[in-house]
């Protein structure tokens, strides 16, 4: 209900050309170039039957849109996101509220994702009320709430996670391994860098196919199960689906999007600002036209030590700011750890481990102009398992309650001001010379979303189109706080009065 009532939109089935007004971009739901993109490649596909973008949606989708070798102007994101949400716009589009059914796909995925932390922390020896409270500090007390109502890949991405891990609890059960495969080939559809994400987890399910045995010395025997490689074509679907829209959209099977030349700007001429386009005298730029770059050249350990900062520490992104609940949840992998052993705890850090080290080495750890680090929502997600765990544990401790109940308000305020307002909060970095351009101080932490919530309101669908005459936006995120916190404190009593020894990992099937 409390995602439903959040979630950011505008009535009406807006056309390409009344995409690139204010009233839908700046002021309205697509604020920030990630959704734009993402949303424009959905739009021609269903509108223009086609995976490259005309003119009024190329204008839309900058500064992140590519150029392929053509000369034609096509997304410079990843495809799997776009495609997913199409259901959702041709619903919302009947209704007369496309944009709106588009992100509720997004909310959709939050939704499921605090589904599968409540049970995988059930399974792996959570009290029922203590998963219930880590998954509620998913959703609402880390950035998380505000990806969840707005259009981004990040709760797809956390979904294929959560869901693989999920699958590797029941691996007894012969659905399992197919499933996870084809997750693991949508991984790299939906973000290229998922991939190293999901590893960790097929890893786990590789062990299952190929086992070794060391006979004495001189011997050893290895044995792969004929039905667990036959469980690998899962992965084919979207690996196959991936090449076609390579093929089509990019001009060769094996170019991924983001490796394609990018496009900031576009002129009046329709063509592209960048220098090196310079020469172009038309919309269809000559073939040949410079359009690869090395991806990898996003990723430098030199960058490790500052990513780490932005991630954990920084005042505009770091966790210690936007979501120090979530840090609760190193304890519970302590106990996991004490009292299961390695395997499940390893498990799970390892894929937060690759989520932090893959984005602390990206060129822009910032996430551009984004509200918190948006980058670790599935780091978010692994921590909140662990939350439980720490609350399953200590939840006849009056002091533990108490530091995570004022970690858990100060954290859901923070991070509904973000739901309800806006995701697009520049980073120090860019403030001086943002402050140059405007002549006034620039707030870059969620003082913005303050000061957003004061001076426009809330971007929430239910508000914009239902309450806004009836009671202001600093009213409405009174209500939603309210709701969160009444609900967690019933969690809260509940947790506390329930009578026995719980111990963690006492469900795990060994």
């Amino acid at each position: 209900m409390i995602l439903v009532l959040t979630i950011h939109g505008l009535r009406g089935n807006p056309t390409s050309q009344e995409l690139n007004s204010l009233y839908w971009e700046k002021t309205g739901p697509f604020e920030s170039s990630n959704e734009r993109g993402r949303f424009a490649l959905a739009y021609s596909v269903v509108e223009d039957r086609s995976l490259q973008l005309s003119l009024p949606l190329a204008g839309f989708s900058t500064p992140d849109l590519a150029i392929n070798q053509k000369g034609q102007y096509v997304s410079l994101f990843a495809p799997g996101t776009a495609f997913l949400i199409i259901p959702g716009y041709i619903i919302g589009k009947y209704f007369g509220f496309s944009q709106l059914g588009a992100f509720a796909v997004i909310t959709l995925f939050a939704f499921l994702n605090l589904i599968l932390i409540r049970a995988i922390a059930i399974r792996l020896g959570a009290h029922p009320m203590a998963a219930n409270l880590g998954a509620l500090s998913f959703i609402f007390a880390s950035p998380a709430f505000t990806y969840g109502v707005t259009l981004s890949q990040h709760h797809i991405t956390t979904f294929i996670v959560l869901f693989g891990v999920y699958l590797l609890f029941r691996r007894k059960e012969w659905y399992s391994a197919p499933i996870f495969w084809f997750l693991f080939g949508l991984s790299f559809v939906v973000d290229n860098p998922n991939i190293f994400f999901v590893f960790p987890i097929a890893i786990c399910f590789m062990k299952k196919i190929i086992s070794i045995d060391k006979k004495g010395t001189e011997f050893v025997s290895i044995k792969i199960r004929s039905l667990g490689f036959l469980a690998m074509i899962g992965m084919v679907v979207p690996i196959a689906f991936f090449l076609w829209f390579n093929g089509v959209s990019q001009g060769s099977y094996f170019q991924i999007s983001g490796s394609l030349q990018r496009v900031t700007s576009i002129n009046s001429e329709g063509l592209p600002d960048n220098p090196v386009f310079n020469q172009a005298v038309d919309v269809q730029l000559p073939q040949g036209t410079p359009s690869k770059k090395n991806v990898f050249a996003f990723f430098d350990t030199r960058n490790l030590i500052n990513g780490f900062y932005i991630h954990f520490i920084s005042p505009d992104r770091g966790i210690i700011n936007y979501t120090p609940v979530v840090l609760l949840g190193i304890f519970g992998y302590y106990f996991l750890y004490a009292r299961a052993g390695a395997s499940f705890s390893n498990l799970l850090l390892s894929i937060a481990g690759f989520n932090i080290l893959l984005y602390s080495m990206w060129g822009d750890p910032y996430g551009g102009w984004a509200f918190g680090s948006r980058y670790l929502i599935p780091t978010y997600a692994v921590l909140c398992i662990g939350v439980a765990l720490s609350l399953t544990h200590f939840r006849k401790n009056i002091v533990f309650i108490v530091i995570f109940l004022f970690l858990f308000m100060s954290s859901s305020a923070i991070n509904t001001l973000g739901a309800l307002t806006t995701n697009a909060v520049p980073p120090k970095i860019e403030i001086l010379a943002l402050e140059k351009t405007s002549g006034k101080e620039e707030k870059y932490t969620y003082e913005r979303n303050l000061e957003y919530l004061n001076k426009f309101g809330s971007k929430s669908f239910i508000f914009q189109t239902y309450l806004r005459d009836s009671i202001t936006a600093r009213q409405y995120l009174g209500i939603i706080f309210t709701l969160i916190a009444v609900g967690t404190g019933i969690l809260i009593l509940r947790l506390y009065s329930e009578e026995g020894n719980i111990k963690i990992a006492d469900k795990i099937k060994t």
